[in-house]
C-alpha cells in the first residue's frame, strides 16, 4: 500500500527547495493544493488536465507576471 501522505510530504519538500531556487515560495494552502494533485487528479495540475503534470508548465510565467500561480501553489515572496 503506497501512503499518500508520505508522498505529499516529499513532494511538498521537493516543490519548496524548487519554488526557493526561483525566489518563490509556497503558498498556505500548499499541502492541500498538492494533496488535491496527487489524490483527485493523479499527479496532474489541479487547474485542469490540459495542464499536464504538477507543477504545470504554465507556472513560472503566471508566478511572473500575476504574482502566484493559477492554483495558487507558488507565490512571490
Amino acid at each position: 500500500m503506497i501512503n499518500t501522505e508520505n508522498n505529499i510530504q516529499h513532494f511538498i519538500h521537493v516543490l519548496n527547495v524548487y519554488a526557493k531556487s526561483k525566489g518563490w515560495k509556497l503558498s498556505p494552502y500548499a499541502e492541500k493544493i498538492v494533496a488535491r494533485s496527487i489524490d483527485g487528479c493523479n499527479g496532474f495540475c489541479p487547474c485542469g488536465y490540459e495542464r499536464g503534470f504538477c507543477p504545470c508548465k504554465e507556472h513560472e510565467a503566471e508566478v511572473e507576471l500575476n504574482g502566484s500561480c493559477h492554483c495558487m501553489l507558488f507565490v512571490k515572496k
